[in-house]
């Protein structure tokens, strides 16, 4: 569908709904009809023998790889991914195969640059697409006593062949009644898709998202180029069963954009109101203790920063102890991104007389199509086997209860071969920022509230000797946190405290959204 369409459509409605008004009071609304909705907006994909209409609440109008600006549907958590498939009627009529699929998709790439063997880039080191959803409608073509069947199409098209005139129509535009006449000659097939409900707390699918970045490398001279990408579409297939025509395929891409709760921009600038202190392990007994603070809950979106606090506090109290590492420790924080990719064992699809066939298959890992082979046994073969069993027999010089058993026992079939090991998959963790600080350069002080009296000696006795404040800025081209089967994006802040030979760590986890 054109834009122009679209626009004038839009236009339309916009038009027809400000001139609706109230309705009078004598008016009597007809029982049933109040909750029906009006149809939202209408994304066409097509080839030449397909076309994908979707149905959607909202589209956005994106600029594809090849720059050209279309308009893409858009869905939340709570919608149903609805639409119809026409095909052409010389596929619908003959014998074959069509399957409708929403996949969704993670694309991971990660390359080297600056490297003498490779200047240009072009090796890549990570190179993984895991499909970690899929929903499946399976529907036969050509089947017997369709209306549209092979012979059927081929008298109807002949037919509008010879009565078409042909005078003057060689050099002219195919008008709105040759559209209309072409595209009622395509059989319709309706598909409606589900987003699955989360099977365990804290689960959800991932939104669309496509980043590209330059990445600090720890390498001195050496960059790393960094691509991920989310995406969900709707993939319509068809394969010929007789090998008579070759396979079709047609992808409509879709946006996935789930609920967020509410952020005002002057939330996110005030001081959170609850605080949690995550504690510091060591090696071995020290003679102070040292602590992390974060805002509770410890989740940010990534266009702000993740304020933090680091604490220490000796044990017992010793104020030279304490001059010495407000003076010298180090203190580093990092974020600590980890992408890790599960893949599953690969299914077989399913069979086209399976009972089940309009119905969504859905499967929540990336499935590949491997056939499965029944080694049947040859009357040749057995006798062979039996031949080569006696002539051991005989050459032994002896015979055994045991091998009298097996010579009695019928031939076993040949066993299959195992199944391949699956792919272990990826596991990346990359550091993306580090703060240092070379001390503790604040100590903290109680708040004078309006009570000019001194603070109680239990609250003094509980502050620490030495604090750092710092935040750490994020960026929106950000990998979002990601938790579902197969598939996972976590963010960790890494603290380190090092004074003298001892080591504090910690390692807490955040989400980022």
């Amino acid at each position: 569908m054109q834009p122009g369409y679209l626009r004038s459509n839009l236009k339309i409605d916009i038009i027809q709904r400000s001139k609706k008004s109230a309705p009078p009071s004598s008016y009597v609304s007809v029982t049933g009809t109040e909750n029906v909705q009006p149809p939202g907006n209408i994304s066409s994909f097509h080839s030449e023998d397909m076309e994908i209409r979707i149905q959607s609440p909202s589209v956005k109008v994106d600029q594809g790889r090849d720059f050209v600006s279309r308009s893409l549907p858009v869905f939340c958590d709570h919608d149903k991914i609805c639409g119809t498939l026409h095909l052409a009627s010389k596929l619908a009529g003959a014998p074959g195969r069509l399957t409708i699929t929403m996949e969704g998709t993670f694309t991971y790439i990660s390359s080297k640059i600056g490297d003498e063997s490779d200047p240009t880039g072009a090796s890549l080191s990570h190179k993984p697409r895991h499909v970690f959803f899929t929903s499946t409608i399976m529907h036969p073509t050509g089947e017997t006593g369709s209306p549209l069947s092979a012979t059927a199409s081929s008298i109807r098209d002949a037919f509008v062949a010879s009565v078409r005139p042909r005078l003057g129509r060689l050099d002219r535009r195919p008008s709105l009644q040759d559209l209309s006449a072409s595209q009622r000659h395509r059989q319709t097939y309706p598909f409606s898709f589900e987003v699955p409900p989360p099977s365990r707390p804290g689960e959800e699918m991932p939104p669309t998202f496509s980043s590209v970045v330059m990445m600090d490398s720890e390498s001195r001279g050496r960059n790393s180029v960094e691509r991920a990408e989310v995406e969900y579409k709707i993939v319509a297939h068809w394969e010929s069963t007789s090998s008579t025509e070759p396979d079709r395929r047609l992808e409509a891409p879709i946006l996935f954009q789930p609920d967020t709760d509410f952020q005002s921009l002057d939330g996110l600038s005030s001081a959170p109101e609850t605080w949690l202190e995550i504690p510091l392990r060591s090696d071995r007994p020290i003679r102070f203790t040292c602590a992390i603070t974060l805002p509770v809950p410890s989740t940010f979106p990534r266009s702000a920063s993740i304020p933090y606090f680091v604490v220490f506090t000796t044990n017992p109290r010793d104020p030279a102890l304490c001059r010495e590492i407000a003076v010298d420790a180090t203190i580093a924080i990092s974020l600590l991104r980890q992408v890790t990719i599960k893949t599953g064992r690969p299914s077989p699809p399913p069979s086209l007389h399976s009972p089940s066939l309009h119905s969504p298959t859905v499967s929540f890992s990336s499935s590949n199509t491997s056939d499965e082979s029944d080694t049947s046994s040859n009357p040749g073969k057995k006798l062979l086997r039996r031949v080569a069993k006696s002539s051991q027999i005989l050459s032994s010089g002896h015979t055994s209860a045991e091998s009298l058993k097996r010579r009695n026992l019928p031939p076993r079939k040949d066993k299959p071969l195992p199944d391949l090991p699956p792919n272990p998959g990826i596991l990346d963790t990359r550091t993306l920022h580090t703060d240092m600080s070379l001390g503790f350069p604040k100590r903290p002080r109680n708040r004078v509230d309006s009570d000019p009296s001194n603070p109680p000696l239990d609250t003094h006795n509980a502050m620490p000797d030495g604090l750092y404040k710092g935040h750490m800025q994020l960026n929106k081209s950000m990998l979002p946190s990601i938790d579902w089967a197969g598939l996972s994006v976590k963010y960790f802040l890494e603290v380190s405290v090092l004074f003298g030979q001892d080591e504090l760590r910690a390692r807490v986890p955040v989400r980022i959204f």
